[in-house]
């Protein structure tokens, strides 16, 4: 019996593994380019409908769209709040207790954290729901999210699509946001209307001292900042075009130097900027501060 060679079964081996490795990432890239397709039509839909967001048309088509894709009770939570807000609209005499009810169930099912939070009156007069979306007035970001573009696609037509419809952004606290970040958001689709960014670092006070014995208040407190931006990611935002539809830009408590006022003031995109707040909590010479109050205005510059 004539036996092959040992390093010819080897080789033999090896290019079975090859192959199998090749078609497993050829089916990888599929499933991602189909689920990237999928986000699109589902961004597409979420823009349309915060185009007309007066028009219940895209919403209801939208909700066709869900139920043919297995979401079927986003799909019924559009439909219900769009029948009570049309009947709202034309003053008719109907019973509404069926469909409320059946609102509170679905709000119930697919968004129980809500009944975690203790709304404060003034919380509870910004934040509700609107034929299907949340009407939250600003999208708050976390950093640590947008290291996955297609996860993070993902999360806000899943559970933030009124992202589509927010004109103010904001950092969660304890996260920075560096240059890689910048590129991501000014990408996402949902903050295409985002014109105001608040990356305004965040102010804590700390105790520093004892009671007095008078007052019964502490006699020192402590200001502790926590940035949220870096130079680096002032630099990345002023040099990107998307800056083009910033029209308010906050960036105070971020212990940003000269380099950054620089690089505010030299921005050839900033050109639709209103309101710039950056003296507070920054060091900056009065030089460079000149430098900004020439190029945007004294009633821009704060």
């Amino acid at each position: 019996m004539t036996r092959r060679p040992a390093s010819r079964d080897r080789e033999g081996a090896v290019g079975v593994s090859r192959s199998l490795a090749v078609a497993a990432l050829v089916a990888v890239a599929a499933l991602v380019d189909a689920l990237m397709d999928h986000l699109t039509e589902h961004e597409a839909f979420l823009r349309a409908i915060f185009d007309v967001p007066d028009d219940d048309t895209p919403r209801l088509v939208y909700a066709d769209f869900l139920d043919e894709h297995g979401d079927p009770g986003r799909a019924e939570l559009i439909r219900v709040q769009c029948r009570l807000a049309a009947l709202r609209r034309r003053s008719e005499l109907v019973d509404e207790g069926e469909l409320r009810r059946r609102e509170r169930e679905l709000l119930a099912e697919l968004h129980p954290e809500l009944e975690l939070i203790h709304w404060t009156p003034e919380e509870r007069a910004r934040i509700g729901f609107d034929r299907g979306f949340l009407t939250e007035p600003a999208a708050v970001i976390c950093p640590g999210e947008l290291g996955d573009l297609a996860a993070v696609r993902e999360k806000i037509v899943r559970s933030r699509p009124h992202w589509f419809r927010v004109k103010r952004m904001s950092v969660l606290p304890g996260w920075f946001l560096h240059p890689e970040h910048v590129e991501v958001l000014f990408g996402l689709a949902a903050l295409q209307r985002a014109e105001e960014w608040d990356l305004g670092g965040h102010v804590e006070e700390v105790v520093g001292g004892p009671l007095t014995a008078d007052a019964g208040a502490y006699a020192l407190i402590d200001l502790n900042h926590q940035p949220v931006i870096t130079g680096a990611g002032v630099a990345a935002l002023t040099g990107h075009r998307g800056a083009r539809r910033i029209t308010s830009l906050t960036l105070t408590y971020n212990n940003l130097d000269n380099d950054a006022a620089r690089a505010l003031a030299r921005s050839p995109y900033l050109l639709s900027l209103r309101r710039l707040e950056f003296r507070d909590g920054n060091e900056i010479g009065g030089r460079v501060w000149q430098e900004l109050v020439e190029r945007f205005g004294e009633d821009v510059v704060g």
